[in-house]
């Protein structure tokens, strides 16, 4: 199948999971999902999709938002607060949002996990007193919540807070000292933990204008290493995007996404968020950051 048939069915696709009151859910005949909701609106701003789309699922992500700026996963369940980050990221790329935009962004900035001073004894090889951002509300901070918050707060101008800067300063923390990053430790129990690559894709996009480049080198490299032997959506996007934000983007990336969402034949459909970031990967050539910045 060439190229084009193949990206016009993902977009197809996606469009198709779109609700009749706005918004998305992760599977056709499924509920509003308002993190399938803002991946679908950055896929389809990715390549100039339909505005009429993307406003009326920006709007249906406002009517999920709380009084307090956050927006949770499941209406009801007001802990699982984490897709704050991505609505976030949508409303930045839609007009007539603003005050949603700003309520969410002074949620984030006056939020945190639970974080506490190394006891003597740990077992764990992260500093756990410096604040990132957690999954759900009183826990502790981990990487992907982490480095979604930072994207978002970039997006719309508050890249240099004190909040952002510290968080910033918790991913690279949670470095592993061979390179790359996993859910959010080190070392357990004196043994380092093996990276993951979407979890170092995530780290990698959040520290682009940061930090020095030979800092997260070992990190660069192991991505590069391993990137051209995955095709499994998640880890595939999140490599591309955390390489091409420090200008390392792979020659064959293009390429690569059509091979990962030619292997729905095999094992299935995507859900409306890994679609959604092998449609950004393969239009933006895998630069996350020009596509919020």
């Amino acid at each position: 199948m060439k190229a084009y048939n193949i990206i016009e069915i993902a977009l197809e696709t996606v469009q198709e999971r779109s609700l009749p009151d706005g918004g998305f859910a992760l599977y056709q005949g499924e509920s509003f999902r308002p993190d399938a909701t803002a991946w679908a609106v950055l896929s389809l701003q990715s390549f100039g999709g339909n505005q009429n789309l993307t406003t009326s699922a920006c709007r249906r992500l406002a009517k999920s938002q709380l009084p307090d700026g956050r927006l949770p996963v499941i209406e009801g369940h007001p802990k699982s607060y984490w897709p704050t980050s991505l609505a976030l990221m949508a409303w930045t790329k839609i007009p007539g949002f603003e005050q949603e935009l700003k309520r969410a962004a002074e949620f984030l900035l006056a939020c945190t996990g639970y974080h506490q001073k190394n006891p003597e004894d740990t077992v764990f090889g992260h500093d756990t007193s410096i604040k990132g951002w957690p999954w759900i509300e009183n826990t502790h901070s981990w990487i992907e919540p982490t480095s979604l918050a930072v994207l978002a707060l970039k997006a719309c101008g508050y890249g240099g807070h004190d909040r952002v800067l510290e968080a910033v300063r918790m991913i690279l923390d949670r470095q592993l000292p061979s390179g790359g990053w996993n859910y959010g430790n080190t070392f357990v129990f004196g043994r380092e933990l093996p990276p993951i690559p979407e979890s170092t894709g995530y780290g990698l996009c959040a520290l682009a204008g940061n930090t020095d480049p030979d800092v997260v080198r070992s990190s660069i490299n192991y991505l590069n290493r391993v990137v051209r032997g995955i095709r499994t959506p998640l880890a595939l996007s999140w490599s591309i995007f955390g390489l091409t934000a420090w200008s390392s983007s792979p020659l064959d990336a293009q390429k690569w996404v059509l091979k990962s969402l030619g292997l729905q034949n095999k094992y299935g459909s995507y859900d409306t968020i890994l679609l959604s970031q092998l449609i950004i990967a393969y239009f933006t050539s895998g630069d996350l950051l020009s596509l919020l910045i």
